[in-house]
C-alpha cells in the first residue's frame, strides 16, 4: 500500500472515530433541554406541515431537480479535473498531488454557503419557512454532487441516491444514532463498491431522511416563519450545510482512498 493512502486514511479513520464520539457539552446539555420545551410548543399539524415539506423536497428534487442542479455547475469539467488530478496522483502517490484533488473538492463550498446563506436571511425576512426547504434542499444536493464528481463518483443510478440519502440522514443523526447510521452508510458504500445489490425502498428511505432532518431542523423552521426574526434561521442553515458536506466530503474521500488501495493490489 502507497505510504500516503495509508496515511490519509489512517486521518480519516481518526476523524470518524473522534465524530462518533463526541460528546455532549454542557452548553449543548442546556440547549437541547431548551430546545425540547420550545418544541413542545409547536403545534402538531405545523411539525406534520414541516416534514411533509422536507418529504415532498426530497422526493422532487430526486425525481426532477437533478437536471435543474446540473445547470448550476458544469459536470463534463469537473469530470475531467478530476481524472486529470487522479491521473497525476496514481503516478506520482505525492501528498501534495493528493491535496490538490482534494482542494478540488472543497473549492465550490464557499459560493454555496454563501448560496444558502442568502436564501435564508431573505425569506425569513419575510416571515417564510416553510417555501425555503426546496430551494435549501437543493444546494446541500448541489454540493454533495460536486464533491462526489471530484471524488469520481456518478450520483445519477439509484443505488449512489440511496448512498447520499443515507450519508445525509447520518449527517444530520442525534448523537444516541450516529454509530447506527454510520454504519449503514459505510456498509452502503463497500455494497457498491463490490457491485452487491443494496436492497432499499425509494419512498420510505425519502420519509426517514425526511424525519431526520425535519426533527433536527424544527425549531429553525418554526422561526423562520416569523416575520424578521425569521432572519436568524439563515444562520442555522448555513451550519447545517456546512455539517452535511464535512460528513459528506469525508465520505466520498475515503471510498476514493478505499479504491486506490484495492488498485495496488
Amino acid at each position: 500500500m502507497s505510504d500516503i493512502i495509508k496515511k490519509q486514511l489512517e486521518k480519516v479513520e481518526k476523524q470518524e472515530q473522534k465524530y462518533l464520539q463526541q460528546k455532549e457539552s454542557t452548553l449543548q446539555k442546556k440547549s437541547k433541554v431548551f430546545s425540547h420545551a420550545l418544541e413542545q410548543k409547536i403545534p402538531l399539524k405545523l411539525r406534520e406541515s414541516i416534514q411533509n415539506a422536507f418529504y415532498k423536497g426530497f422526493l422532487v428534487i430526486f425525481e426532477k431537480g437533478t437536471s435543474v442542479i446540473e445547470k448550476t455547475y458544469d459536470k463534463e469539467k469537473i469530470l475531467w479535473e478530476y481524472q486529470f488530478q487522479d491521473k497525476k496522483f496514481c503516478e506520482n502517490k505525492k501528498r501534495k498531488q493528493f491535496k490538490k484533488l482534494e482542494k478540488c473538492a472543497n473549492k465550490s463550498n464557499r459560493m454555496n454557503i454563501a448560496v444558502t446563506a442568502a436564501e435564508g436571511a431573505g425569506l425569513g425576512i419575510l416571515g417564510i419557512g416553510l417555501p425555503d426547504i426546496p430551494i435549501f434542499l437543493a444546494v446541500i444536493l448541489k454540493g454533495i454532487y460536486e464533491t462526489a464528481l471530484h471524488y469520481g463518483y456518478d450520483y445519477n443510478n439509484k443505488r449512489e441516491q440511496i448512498y447520499i440519502l443515507r450519508l445525509m440522514r447520518s449527517a444530520m443523526a442525534q448523537q444516541e444514532q450516529k454509530k447506527q447510521y454510520d454504519e449503514l452508510v459505510e456498509k452502503t458504500a463497500e455494497d457498491i463498491e463490490k457491485e452487491i445489490a443494496v436492497p432499499y425502498d425509494f419512498k420510505q428511505e425519502v420519509r426517514e431522511t425526511a424525519e431526520v432532518f425535519s426533527n433536527a431542523m424544527l425549531i429553525a423552521k418554526f422561526i423562520q416563519g416569523i416575520p424578521l426574526v425569521g432572519v436568524t434561521g439563515s444562520g442555522y442553515n448555513v451550519m447545517v450545510y456546512t455539517k452535511i458536506l464535512k460528513y459528506c466530503h469525508r465520505k466520498y474521500k475515503k471510498r476514493y482512498l478505499m479504491n486506490r488501495q484495492q488498485s495496488l493490489y
